[in-house]
């Protein structure tokens, strides 16, 4: 998978979950963060095949988190600060392989 990923764009912010379909290959697919597709729709457990979803408009790019990495030395590697890590993310945790939106 590739460390960043275009933001894939939906401009009616909807999908309807297709047989086979995970959390992280929405999340990939769409350019949003495990957190906020849970936060928006939420979610206890993954949706069985058919359920509409809401979709946030991506303002980023996908990021996955590598081990070692903070939320500090994200922020300065992308060049945004915590509040603005925070508004794309919903939060500022920061864990491997989280998938994270980082500024485009």
């Amino acid at each position: 998978m590739s460390e960043l990923c275009s933001a894939g764009k939906n401009p009616l912010g909807l999908h309807v979950v297709a047989e086979g379909e995970t959390l992280v290959s929405l999340c990939e697919r769409f350019s949003v963060s495990d957190c906020e597709l849970i936060r928006l729709n939420r979610l206890h457990a993954f949706p069985p095949p058919g359920t509409l979803l809401l979709l946030p408009q991506p303002s980023g790019k996908l990021y996955v988190v590598r081990p070692g990495e903070t939320l500090s030395s994200l922020c300065q590697k992308f060049g945004m600060s915590e509040e603005e890590f925070a508004a794309l993310n919903g939060d500022t945790f920061v864990y491997p392989m989280r998938r994270v939106l980082i500024k485009e």
